[in-house]
C-alpha cells in the first residue's frame, strides 16, 4: 500500500519526506526514487553517519534527488531522545503527514500528534481491528485526529491537488491569450514585485484610462490583485 499510494502522487510534483529509518520510512524513499519524485531523509543525528548504516546506499540515491537534513551536528549519536525531534521537523516541513502503519505508540504517532498540533492534514491507512501493527492508525481515525484513506486519490482530492493543478493550466492558458501590451504589464509588475497605477501608467507611456482598462481586464483573468495605495501585484 505505501508503494502504491507513493506512485500515485507522482503526477501532483510532491517532495516525499521522512525519517530514513526501517520500515514505511524506507520503502516510501525507496518508491519515490523509482517513480522519480524527490525525496528528503530527517536524521535524528550529525551527518556524518547514517543510522541505520544499512541504508547508507539509500542515502546517497536520495541526495542525488532530494537529500538528508539534520538539526544536530556532526558527532551526534542517534540516541533515543532525538528521533521525537527529529519527527516535530517532519510533521512542520510538510503539507501533508501520512500513517502507513503504525502501533498505538511510536514515530509516527508522535509525528501525527505534531501534524495536528502545526495544523497540518493528518492522514492514515485503517487496518484491521486486531492487528497491533493497525492500532495506531485505527485510532487516529477514531479519535478525529487523521483523514482514513485507501488510496493517493484520497489524499489529492482532500488537499484539492487535482483543483491545483486545474487552476495552474487555466492561468497558463490565460497566459497565452494574452496581448503585446498585458504581457509587457505582466511582466513590469512582476519585477517591481507590486507598483502604484500612476508609475505604471508612466512606464508604459499610455493614459490613465487604457492602463486602468487593461489592469481591470488583467483582474478580472485572475493574474492581477489590487492593494492598499491604488497598488497591483500579480498573483
Amino acid at each position: 500500500m505505501c508503494d502504491k499510494i507513493v506512485e500515485g502522487l507522482h503526477s501532483f510534483q510532491i517532495l516525499l519526506i521522512s525519517g530514513l529509518a526501517y520500515g514505511i520510512d524506507a520503502a516510501a524513499h525507496r518508491k519515490s526514487l523509482e517513480v522519480g519524485i524527490p525525496t528528503l531523509g530527517v536524521l535524528g543525528h550529525g551527518l556524518d553517519r547514517y543510522y541505520p548504516s544499512d541504508h547508507t546506499s539509500l542515502a546517497n540515491k536520495m541526495i542525488e534527488n532530494g537529500g538528508v537534513i539534520t538539526e544536530f551536528t556532526s558527532g551526534t549519536m542517534p540516541d533515543k531522545e532525538n528521533f521525537p525531534m527529529r519527527n516535530r521537523i517532519i510533521a512542520a516541513m510538510s503539507d501533508a503527514v501520512v500513517v502507513i502503519e503504525s502501533k498505538r505508540k511510536g514515530g509516527s504517532i508522535i509525528t501525527a500528534e505534531f501534524g495536528n498540533e502545526y495544523n497540518r492534514d493528518v492522514f492514515a491507512l485503517p487496518g484491521r481491528v486486531n492487528e497491533e501493527r493497525s492500532e495506531g492508525c485505527n485510532k487516529l481515525i477514531k479519535q478525529n485526529k487523521a483523514h482514513l484513506i485507501e488510496s493517493a486519490a484520497d489524499i489529492a482530492y482532500i488537499m484539492r491537488w487535482e483543483e491545483l493543478d486545474a487552476q495552474k493550466m487555466i492561468q497558463q492558458q490565460l497566459f497565452v491569450e494574452l496581448n503585446e501590451n498585458e504581457s509587457r504589464m505582466i511582466n513590469m509588475i512582476r519585477d517591481a514585485k507590486e507598483i502604484t497605477i500612476d508609475l505604471l501608467t508612466y512606464r508604459m507611456a499610455m493614459t490613465p484610462s487604457e492602463v486602468s482598462g487593461m489592469l481591470l481586464t488583467l483582474e478580472f483573468k485572475g493574474l492581477l490583485r489590487s492593494l492598499p495605495g491604488k497598488k497591483y501585484t500579480v498573483n
